[in-house]
């Protein structure tokens, strides 16, 4: 299937979940990791629950807090 992510068209397998998908790709830092699919948030306890599906639109942001 081909998703689009942060612009860039990328092909991937049917029926990954969104935290399948985080571990394909190799995301550092996945835990302050921001995910939106389709202009919506996806908390992370839904990564796992979140199928893709063809043309998705995935945005990846990183959480940077003030310490």
């Amino acid at each position: 299937m081909r998703l689009w992510v942060d612009g860039e068209r990328r092909d991937c397998p049917e029926g990954l979940s969104l935290a399948q998908w985080v571990e394909r790709e190799r995301i550092r830092n996945p835990e302050v990791a921001i995910l939106h699919v389709n202009d919506r948030l996806i908390p992370p306890e839904r990564w796992t629950s979140t199928r893709l599906r063809e043309g998705d639109r995935v945005q990846l942001l990183y959480f940077l807090g003030d310490s």
